[in-house]
């Protein structure tokens, strides 16, 4: 094959590599991104501020998710953390965070539901293959959603003075009719000394 014909095959495999992205990226566009503090929903302690928004609205999942999420009772919550401190390194597991009914006061996930029915106060580790659990109620072709849910779902890490984390959580949610509050508890430790910080947001 004469070297100019596999030098333009060659560019050619390239370009397109760089062009597939690109439309990926149009395919599942990505969820926009503030400062942790500008969500209506935040928290924040010892320089650590958490903010989230939650994608309720049926038109906005199909936007990012291309389906909607909620009739298969989850809700997609988009969550951003900050670490603001100037000295400090935090450690994010998202597998820690816990989320249930919010009590009366809005301070505790409630343990009971309205008919005195015992509901445990359950953790999001059993959601870390959030994937598998949506794509079971997804169609089974649905292949590029489930691995775009994966894609978006936050990650743990190693948040550095000024270094931040987002992504989604996808919360459990009932299918029809108004949902109850949610309360989430978020622990998160120091670096140093393995002290947990626990940053508790109710939406």
């Amino acid at each position: 094959m004469p070297r100019t014909n596999l030098v333009g095959i060659v560019c050619t495999l390239i370009a397109l590599s760089l062009v597939q992205p690109a439309y990926a990226g149009e395919k599942f566009p990505e969820y926009p991104v503030h400062a942790a503090g500008d969500y209506a929903v935040t928290a924040e302690k010892e320089g650590l501020t958490i903010g989230l928004q939650p994608v309720e609205d049926l038109r906005e999942q199909k936007t990012y998710f291309h389906t909607e999420l909620t009739p298969k009772g989850f809700v997609p919550v988009f969550v951003v953390i900050q670490n603001g401190s100037s000295g400090h390194s935090f450690l994010f597991d998202k597998t820690g965070i816990t989320y249930g009914e919010s009590g009366s006061g809005g301070n505790a996930p409630d343990a009971h539901s309205k008919a005195g029915e015992a509901t445990a106060v359950a953790s999001l580790a059993a959601l870390s293959f959030v994937g598998a659990v949506v794509a079971a109620k997804l169609m089974a072709n649905a292949t590029e959603v489930q691995q775009d849910i994966l894609k978006k779902e936050v990650q743990s890490k190693t948040l550095s003075p000024g270094g931040s984390v987002h992504g989604f959580l996808y919360v459990p949610v009932q299918k029809k009719g108004p949902r109850e509050k949610i309360h989430l508890r978020v622990p998160i430790s120091r670096a140093d000394t393995d002290e947990t910080i626990v940053l508790d947001v109710v939406f």
